[in-house]
C-alpha cells in the first residue's frame, strides 16, 4: 500500500511540473480512476469492519458510512419533481414519494 501511494504521488508530482503531457503524465491520468476506486473500496471495507463493533469507534464508523451513502445519493441525484408527479395511486405520500420528488428514486409505481 505504501509503495502504491509513493508511486502515485511521484506520478502526480511529475504531472504537475510538466507543461506538456508526457507519456508518464498520460499514464498517471489513466491510472487515477482506478486508484480512486481502489482507495474508496479499501476505506469502505475498513469502515464496515469497525461498524460491526458496539464501541464509540463502531458508532463513529456507522455514522461515517451513513454520511458517505447520503453524499453518494446527492451526487447521483436525478431531476427534482413535484410531489404531485411522484404521488402513488390513491394519493399516497410516503418515503418513496419524497425520495422521488427529491430526485433520489425513479417513479416505478
Amino acid at each position: 500500500m505504501k509503495k502504491t501511494t509513493a508511486i502515485t504521488l511521484m506520478l502526480f508530482s511529475i504531472t504537475a511540473t510538466a507543461e506538456e503531457k508526457t507519456a508518464l503524465a498520460q499514464a498517471a491520468e489513466a491510472m487515477e480512476p482506478t486508484l480512486k476506486a481502489y482507495t474508496d473500496y479499501i476505506q469502505k471495507s475498513v469502515m464496515q469492519t469497525f461498524a460491526d463493533n458496539d464501541s464509540a469507534l463502531g458508532q463513529a464508523a456507522r455514522n461515517q458510512l451513513r454520511a458517505q451513502e447520503r453524499a453518494e445519493m446527492e451526487a447521483n441525484r436525478g431531476p427534482m419533481r413535484s410531489v404531485r408527479e411522484c404521488m402513488k395511486p390513491g394519493n399516497v405520500i410516503d418515503q418513496d414519494v419524497q425520495e422521488c420528488a427529491q430526485g433520489r428514486r425513479e417513479k416505478t409505481w
